[in-house]
């Protein structure tokens, strides 16, 4: 007996060996009780498509995101609602940060593929009625479905990743993925620019539907997902997986984003900070909340943000970072325009071009730390370089004037551009890191990305304040012949048609320089907040990570396997 015991565990260790040497390091594999299962991601051809499928979804989303930034003065002017500049661009924010952890929640229950696609339909719908809407308030409730639709766009390409793709090659492929945000953001402007000025800012919307279609198209018939169907949350009943969507997180989620950005619109604009609506909105801002937070503990893994996320400090810090980050990008990204458009007195196209200079550096910025992690494996240099520069380019655009040439604004913007690209993308590369799961990389992306839409949610009425208050400020200051509401409702391209007067006219270019530059200083001041907050994460590095998850899980199988054959051995 002692010899077959003996024989078995010799049997049991050959076997070890020989698993160890033949499982490769380019498969995933899956344990199903004592069962060896492999999981090959895809390759080639099959790789290419489905990124391009995810990258064509992220251009759809990020066009919709960055070449409208030119048409808003037109759009405001059009509707004569430069008071809510701030509700043009919030709107779609509020939906498509709101939507961030419910997108992740619903990903996490339901097949990634299917849900993706009916997030790509919302989206359309939502592009649908902004360009055929006859009133402000018609086009931002379109906005507000569209923000519906990107925020699913966002969180699929970001979630599906971890689906094609080992851990060590993902900072890479997101890089690839999301740099088309980069990319688009060069030529959305330039687009949005020709259609406001050579057709009309309505097809700037029309043009999502052909898009979105061939986009459509390209994900039923190229995304192939394999295994999707094994995880424990996709196999329960529906109505199960409809009570985990959480309605009254949902509720109360909304409830107290809007509070706070209808709260950031009207105090100091159209109403005094403290009128009794202004101060409701912000005590109901703050009850709600902390309901908000009272039922996500109550709820514990079923809620929309589990607290646990919360008290992962790579998880936390790198959401605290991705808040101050996005915030000052939207800043730059929807105010800029009206610097080029109202101080220099560019036209759409021209303000378009002018973007470039930050747009392409910052999709090389996002190739360039996609590489860099993706080679060396630590991700916080990458960060933490990035950030110092960042507040250097950001310092220097507080510069800017009527009197600013064209190599200075410009180096200015592409310094600012590469070292925003480079921070953008490693918070998640990090999340990818500390959690192992597939549904909890879709539940923390979604809690990430919802306080980085969130930062740019509030950063934009928080931007229209501290435009309109510098412009109160200082249209009496250079010019006597007007009144500050006259050149509010007239809106930045209508600044010739104003007066006659070119002191007139020029005078109100420098209250317009002016008031620009508080809201660059503020976004300096919220880009030298993210420097500590990144210090927060932990100093990892993914390459040894993936070793040891591909080690641990080979180690798995070879005793799951031995111990049966010493059992099998005990039995004899």
């Amino acid at each position: 007996m002692s010899d077959v015991m003996s024989a078995a565990a010799t049997n049991a260790e050959i076997t070890r060996e020989r698993i160890e040497s033949d499982v490769p390091n380019t498969t995933k594999e899956v344990v199903s009780g004592s069962k060896l299962t492999r999981y090959d991601y895809p390759k080639g051809l099959s790789l290419a498509s489905t990124l391009l499928s995810l990258a064509l979804g992220t251009f759809l989303m990020a066009l919709d995101t960055t070449i409208i930034t030119v048409a808003i003065p037109e759009i405001s002017t059009h509707f004569n609602a430069l008071d809510q500049v701030g509700w043009i661009g919030s709107a779609y924010l509020i939906t498509l940060t709101a939507f961030q952890p419910i997108a992740g929640n619903l990903y996490k229950n339901f097949d990634p593929k299917i849900t993706y696609l009916v997030f790509m339909v919302i989206f359309e719908v939502g592009s649908a009625l902004c360009a055929a809407a006859p009133l402000a308030a018609v086009f931002i409730l379109g906005r507000a479905i569209a923000g519906i639709g990107a925020a699913g766009l966002i969180q699929g390409a970001l979630g599906i990743i971890t689906y094609i793709s080992p851990l060590q090659k993902r900072p890479l492929y997101m890089a690839i993925v999301i740099s088309v945000f980069g990319i688009t953001s060069s030529m959305g402007p330039v687009v949005g620019g020709v259609f406001t000025d050579r057709i009309t800012w309505r097809w700037c919307f029309w043009i999502n539907l052909p898009i979105g279609l061939v986009a459509f198209l390209l994900v039923v018939f190229s995304l192939q997902l394999k295994y999707v169907a094994n995880i424990a949350e996709r196999q329960l009943p529906l109505k199960t997986k409809l009570k985990r969507v959480d309605p009254i997180g949902i509720v109360l989620l909304f409830g107290f984003v809007s509070c706070l950005c209808i709260a950031l619109q009207d105090g100091g604009n159209n109403i005094p900070w403290s009128s009794s609506r202004v101060i409701g909105l912000l005590v109901g801002f703050g009850a709600l909340k902390i309901l908000f937070w009272i039922t996500q503990w109550r709820l514990g893994e079923h809620a929309l943000i589990p607290v646990r996320f919360l008290r992962q400090r790579t998880v936390a810090f790198g959401s605290l970072f991705l808040f101050c980050d996005n915030m000052s990008n939207y800043i730059k990204l929807y105010y800029l325009p009206f610097y080029f458009q109202a101080v220099l007195g560019t036209s759409a196209i021209r303000s378009g071009v002018n973007y470039i200079a930050l747009a392409v550096p910052q999709f090389f910025g996002l190739l360039l730390s996609g590489g860099l992690v993706t080679g060396y494996g630590y991700f916080m240099p990458v960060i933490l370089v990035g950030q110092v520069i960042c507040v250097v380019g950001t310092g220097l655009l507080t510069r800017i004037s009527t009197t600013t040439s064209t190599a200075e604004w410009a180096t200015f913007l592409a310094l600012t551009g590469i070292v925003l690209g480079m921070g953008i993308n490693a918070p998640h590369i990090a999340i990818q890191a500390v959690m192992e799961t597939d549904a909890d990389v879709f539940l923390a992306n979604g809690v990430a990305t919802f306080f980085s839409q969130l930062g740019g949610t509030v950063a934009i009425p928080i931007g229209n304040a501290i435009l309109l208050n510098g412009l109160g400020n200082y249209i009496p200051k250079y010019t006597k012949d007007i009144a500050v509401q006259t050149v509010i409702r007239a809106g930045p391209l209508a600044l010739h048609d104003i007066s006659p007067s070119a002191d007139t006219v020029h005078g109100i270019q420098l209250a317009y320089s002016k008031a620009i530059q508080h809201v660059l200083i503020f976004a300096l001041a919220v880009v030298c907040v993210s420097i500590p907050a990144s210090c927060g994460m932990e100093w990892l590095n993914i390459k040894k990570i993936s070793r040891d998850r591909e080690t641990s899980k080979e180690t798995g199988h070879v005793n799951s396997i031995g111990n049966e054959q010493l059992s099998e051995a005990e039995k004899l």
